[in-house]
């Protein structure tokens, strides 16, 4: 009898591209970005159950260029940036900047019209056994500054995606699937481009920022990627950024990239167990 520990179809992690192969040409399906911050100064208030005042971050947009100045009002921390801003559905905007001093990726998605607004903070850490390095991210959910906060409402967690099988098209050769499978975990699987055959099941995190639009996060957990992407059902398609520390260069890799999308199905696996239904 021959015997055989062949898997076809799966790629072992050693023969996985870097993730700078995987950056090139991510922006070809991306959003014009947005000029109508530019002039503007937007502060965000976070409250943090464990503060006895929020902090106010102020956020000053260069009336002429990508730059903008940030400070922590409380402690005058501040600094400046080139960001990059998208608005992915009217007056609600994904604002993407590097604080270098800091080695960090702030990503704001905020609605100019409700004053909601989530912070996702992306950084480096060292793994205490190999020394590598891994990414982290942090959200705070924060009002804008003008708006009444006690009336402004986080962005919630949201069901909506779960059971949807949907096909993004980031550049005319790189297409992925996603399959969502509880508030917490999705499926990708990369069908054609740099990552052909690559596929895993991430931890990820689910928000309602307005109808048929999301945000959606995931942290891979075979490369260090971290991933906040707007997702528009309604216009079909996706904005977002990966902030990733590559291990075979060793250097950090950013993009910024966008897809179109189109929902393959929809199932509701859930609700047939509910049901007692014979699936068999």
């Amino acid at each position: 009898m021959t015997t055989t520990t062949e898997t076809p179809g799966y790629v072992p992690v050693s023969e996985w591209p870097n993730l700078e192969a995987l950056a090139v040409g991510y922006h070809e399906h991306l959003m014009p970005s947005s000029d109508k911050l530019k002039g503007k100064d937007l502060t965000l208030v976070f409250a943090d159950p464990d503060d006895k005042v929020p902090k106010h971050i102020t956020h000053n947009f260069d009336n002429t260029n990508d730059t903008l100045r940030w400070e922590v009002q409380e402690t005058k921390t501040n600094g400046t940036a080139t960001y990059k801003a998208f608005e992915v559905r009217s007056d609600i905007f994904l604002v993407d900047f590097y604080k270098s001093e800091y080695e960090e990726q702030v990503t704001i998605v905020m609605n100019l019209r409700t004053g909601q607004a989530i912070v996702g903070l992306s950084g480096f850490s060292s793994e205490n056994q190999t020394g590598k390095r891994r990414t982290w991210t942090q959200f705070s959910h924060a009002s804008i500054d003008g708006f009444n906060s006690d009336n402004v409402v986080p962005f919630a967690p949201t069901t909506d995606l779960i059971g949807k099988h949907i096909l993004y098209r980031y550049t005319p050769r790189d297409a992925y699937e996603h399959v969502y499978l509880n508030p917490g975990t999705f499926t990708w699987h990369c069908l054609s481009g740099t990552e052909k055959g690559l596929a895993d099941t991430e931890p990820c995190k689910m928000l309602k920022i307005d109808e048929k639009l999301y945000l959606l996060f995931w942290s891979e957990k075979i490369m260090p990627v971290e991933s906040i992407v707007v997702v528009d059902l309604e216009g079909m398609r996706s904005t977002g950024r990966f902030f990733c520390w590559d291990p075979k260069p060793d250097r950090m890799v950013q993009m910024v990239f966008g897809s179109f999308a189109r929902v393959l199905a929809e199932t509701d696996a859930a609700g047939v167990i509910g049901q007692g239904r014979d699936i068999l």
